[in-house]
């Protein structure tokens, strides 16, 4: 599934809007596609759904393929991953977003926690998905977007308590001395 547009139309529209200050978000399909344009290119270039880890991050930050970032806290592995992330961006002065990718509160809070932790020069916003989901896990203090802010949720851990009864039978539990491969062989059977 093509979620970019081609390098041909991302070079047309580079160079009929010069005079235009915008920023291209993830415009084509790859990293090769993305290092095949960048030179040709007139505006910024952040890096989205191709940032899929902090190996990746980190080579196109050291190779100046991109100019900041459109990152999911789940996309490059969690907290910290993202944290590790959110300092190479501050070393580097490279402006980023945190992200939620549709996890409902416990992501949410993950995301506007590392989102607080981000200097304001490089922050360019953190994005949750709370206004498309129907209900919260945590009724009492879920993450909600009020006035066009995020509170950062407080109280231990992330702030959020899920209600267990709202999330349902669990998928899989594992014993302490269990090892994955076990784990799968036991579901396999």
């Amino acid at each position: 599934m093509r979620v970019g547009i081609s390098t041909r139309d991302v070079l047309r529209i580079s160079r009929a809007c010069m005079d235009i200050p915008f920023v291209f978000e993830q415009p084509c399909n790859s990293i090769e596609e993305l290092r095949q344009i960048r030179p040709q290119i007139m505006h910024g270039i952040y890096m989205d759904e191709n940032g899929i880890d902090l190996a990746t991050a980190v080579n196109a930050i050291g190779t100046g393929l991109v100019d900041g970032f459109g990152m999911k806290v789940t996309r490059i592995g969690g907290l910290h991953p993202m944290r590790a992330f959110r300092d190479i961006c501050a070393a580097r002065n490279l402006p980023h977003t945190c992200d939620d990718a549709w996890g409902g509160d416990i992501i949410a809070a993950a995301c506007v926690h590392i989102a607080a932790t981000v200097e304001p020069a490089r922050q360019e916003g953190a994005w949750i998905a709370a206004p498309c989901i129907a209900e919260h896990f945590d009724p009492r203090n879920g993450v909600r977007i009020e006035g066009g802010h995020i509170a950062v949720p407080e109280g231990p851990g992330l702030g959020v308590v899920p209600d267990e009864g709202r999330l349902g039978a669990p998928l899989a539990s594992f014993d302490r001395g269990e090892t994955e491969r076990e784990h799968r062989l036991a579901l396999a059977n």
